[in-house]
């Protein structure tokens, strides 16, 4: 009788499972082989065989036979066993598992380091150095990082809350379905996508109840995002161990408040009515069949208020910002992934696009140190994959470095330029910076409060004495700064007079000396660029921003 006829006479429980079957025919075909006489005929050879005839008899056939199918048994039944086990584990628990790249995974990591007392016990901990501020109490120096353990990968452990057992299990995404114990790996290639996967935490609880685990796991998202409510949170695009990039949470701010940014009449206004209105048509978009997206420029001199501007919007819109640079190891592939894979409800900002080495196949030189190009900028911008209902911002010194078929509309759908300070922006600076309460928010208000004959002559000259167009907000800001720090020590807080400010005027003239002397040494240093960049010989590989070609770029080819 062959193996084929056994399998059949046996009872269906023992080949109904495709994982069962496979393993009754992985025994019954190692049965079949050792036990022919044959196969231990090619194995040792005639003489061999004979020989161990002479000394075992007949059994030489059934001793070869356990040494052949001892470790076949074992392995199937270790694998049987714990596939048994987690079908009884299934029937008798709930599992839910959290991926690294979702936005409540670090808020279940923090939970589980806080109120795991058995992290202690362990003898391997992955250690992380976490500084926690006091938002309330500036005054007093940061305190130093607190270092927090947190178990490493491929462990488990128990926590109690709530009166439940709870199992968490640190793994690999991708390896869920095996057991730590028993996982091998068969080839290379399993070995490289165990190191490549991405990692996950599985939270296991005795009973039925899924949605009493659930319950569980969101009271701990929430408690996290309590102290992160009301902060802008910056998520930026980081190189991973292996060749590729991942959205990392770097931080959160204060939200911006929208009256803190200074531009020109009309400028904020006319960009937020902007994404307000975009935010609230996305079925216009769908029924025209319009992708959902849009792109915004912000062009001008350093200092002028593009990254404040994306801020302060994106405060105002309850947005965060994620940042992504197109230099360093950044090509077209992880882009074009990273595009696809913004952290959801944010903005997303690329600055000093006009600084970025971009590789443009049609242009001379060689772009040594380029891994992004300019078809495959493009190509991510416009792709089927990029993210429906994204807000890109791109910023820039000089938009005339940009190649226009980067500004097309589709891709670029408004450009505004930052220029310097006007006067109705000085002005407003002056009044931003003369409120006597900070509990003041509003330029009306500090009007109002402030607004004496003496400071409203003193806001009037010192508009005068600003020349119109000539600084950046961030340059009058700093004259701010510095000159109230300077004078804090010397003003009458206690006698009930108004405090003097007429010594902002005699500091005027100073101040626009160093804007003068700042522009020249930049011009001087823009210069002396150009002249090294020049004096280059030939055969150098030129490294460029990106070049102006009137040319249509392959993207739009495709258009």
């Amino acid at each position: 009788m062959d193996s084929t006829q056994i399998k059949n006479n046996l009872p269906p429980i023992l080949v109904g499972s495709s994982r069962l079957g496979n393993i009754v025919d992985i025994l019954l075909s190692a049965l079949e082989k050792a036990s022919d006489e044959a196969f231990w005929n090619g194995v040792f050879g005639e003489r061999v065989l004979n020989l161990l005839k002479r000394y075992f008899g007949s059994d030489v056939v059934f001793l070869g036979f356990i040494v052949y199918i001892a470790p076949i048994v074992g392995y199937q039944f270790n694998t049987l066993f714990y596939y048994c086990l987690n079908k009884v584990k299934e029937s008798m628990y709930v599992s839910i598992q959290v991926s690294k790249d979702e936005s409540g995974y670090n808020a279940i990591q923090q939970f589980i380091s806080k109120h795991n007392d058995k992290t202690l016990r362990l003898r391997d901990v992955e250690g992380r150095c976490i500084v926690e501020n006091d938002d309330n109490d500036m005054q007093r120096a940061s305190p130093p990082p607190q270092l927090q353990l947190f178990p490493l990968d491929e462990s488990e452990y128990k926590i109690k809350y709530k009166g439940h057992n709870l199992w968490v299990r640190k793994m690999k995404k991708g390896n869920t379905d095996k057991d730590t114990n028993s996982y091998y790996y068969n080839n290379l290639s399993d070995f490289i996508g165990q190191m490549q996967s991405n990692p996950c935490v599985v939270i296991t609880m005795w009973g039925r109840d899924l949605n009493l685990l659930k319950s569980f796991i969101q009271e701990w998202i929430d408690m996290h995002f309590e102290k992160e409510h009301g902060k802008l949170t910056i998520y930026k695009c980081m190189p991973t161990r292996y060749e590729g990039f991942e959205w990392n949470a770097v931080g959160s701010k204060e939200l911006r408040p929208f009256s803190s940014v200074i531009l020109k009449n009309g400028q904020k206004e006319h960009i937020l009515r902007d994404i307000q209105t975009f935010r609230r048509r996305e079925s216009w978009y769908s029924i025209r069949g319009i992708p959902y997206r849009r792109g915004y420029l912000l062009y001008g001199p350093p200092g002028t208020g593009k990254t404040s501007l994306v801020q302060s919007v994106a405060s105002k819109v309850n947005m965060n910002v994620a940042i992504i640079s197109l230099s360093g190891k950044m090509d077209d592939e992880n882009f074009a992934v990273m595009l696809r894979e913004v952290p959801r409800n944010s903005i997303l900002v690329m600055e000093d696009i006009d600084h970025c080495v971009i590789t443009d196949p049609r242009s001379n030189g060689d772009f040594t140190n380029a891994r992004i190009t300019m078809s495959g900028l493009l190509n991510a911008l416009d792709g089927v994959v990029a993210q429906e209902g994204s807000m890109i911002f791109m910023t820039c010194n000089d938009i005339t470095r940009i190649q226009p078929a980067l500004l097309r509309p589709g891709r670029i759908d408004m450009k505004m330029e930052l220029g310097y300070a006007d006067k109705d922006q000085i002005k407003k600076m002056f009044w931003r910076f003369m409120g006597q309460d900070d509990d003041i928010q509003s330029e009306d208000e500090q009007k109002t409060f402030k607004a004496s004959k003496e400071m409203l002559s003193l806001s009037e000259k010192f508009t005068d004495m600003i020349p119109d167009l000539y600084v950046t907000p961030a340059e009058l800001q700093n004259f701010f700064i510095m000159n109230m720090m300077d004078r804090e020590e010397d003003l009458d807080e206690q006698n009930g007079k108004e405090k003097d400010y007429s010594y902002l005027l005699e500091s005027v003239p100073k101040f626009l000396e160093s804007v003068k002397l700042d522009r020249e040494q930049a011009k001087e240093h823009e210069i002396k660029a150009s002249k090294q960049e020049a004096s280059k010989p030939e055969e150098t590989p030129k490294i460029d921003i990106i070049e102006n070609n009137p040319e249509n770029t392959e993207a739009d080819k495709a258009d």
